[in-house]
């Protein structure tokens, strides 16, 4: 129960930290309220998804945020950096739209897309973002937080892989032949998210994004942990 008002708590500071102006200017012109999912992600077993519903007319923006809930009680897995995430996502597009000074709506919707745990240590969070600016076509991107929940750590590429000059033309063989020009320094750069039984590294490619996935016991002989990702035994 503490963690669900804990992460409701998170979720309405985000809200009025975006929307402080607009809530000054005139009240009644921001409201929220609930939102309902209809599409189908991944998401793990423990965890829902809840959210709001954004309508703010004085900058013309309406959509949805949401965030990852957990199911079962007394959980204190720290969730806060997916939260944290999605808030300052919310808060950029507020600040571009009222750069722009476009007329017409602007919609956005941030979410968790694919979110699950491995080995009790760590859990892997990709989160999709569709915005539509006024009168512009729309457009979605991802980013991911990888989290170690024992060691309170984000992690990066380095933290999973062990990727350098002399394996890097093997490693990247394993992917798309478009990934080939990406480079030792721009493979590091490159949002990945964890799946079940493969890792998708995120490329953005003009206005879209493709996902160039391998599969984890493939990739196994490049982690830092070779043991990292095994399935558990029943």
């Amino acid at each position: 129960m503490k963690n669900k008002i804990s992460l409701f708590l998170i979720l309405f500071i985000l809200l009025s930290i975006s929307f402080i102006q607009c809530q000054k200017k005139e009240e009644k012109k921001f409201k929220t309220s609930k939102y309902e999912v209809k599409e189908n992600y991944v998401i793990h077993s423990a965890y829902g998804i809840s959210g709001v519903h954004v309508k703010d007319t004085i900058n013309n923006i309406y959509g949805a945020m949401l965030i990852p809930i957990s199911k079962i009680k007394d959980n204190n897995i720290n969730i806060k950096p997916i939260t944290t995430n999605i808030g300052s996502q919310m808060q950029d597009f507020v600040d571009q739209v009222k750069k722009r000074k476009a007329e017409g709506d602007n919609f956005i919707e941030i979410r968790p897309a694919y979110f699950i745990f491995h080995n009790n240590e760590l859990y892997s969070c990709l989160i999709k973002k569709t915005i539509c600016f006024a009168n512009e076509d729309t457009t979605k991107t991802y980013n991911t937080v990888i989290f170690n929940y024992l060691e309170n750590k984000e992690l990066s590429f380095d933290d999973i892989f062990q990727v350098n000059e002399e394996n890097y033309n093997e490693f990247i063989q394993l992917f798309d032949k478009k990934m080939s020009s990406i480079g030792l320094q721009g493979l590091k750069q490159i949002d990945f998210n964890i799946e079940m039984d493969s890792i998708a590294f995120n490329v953005q490619e003009e206005k879209t994004f493709n996902h160039y996935k391998q599969s984890i016991e493939t990739l196994r002989p490049y982690f830092k942990n070779k043991k990292q990702f095994l399935k558990e035994e029943n």
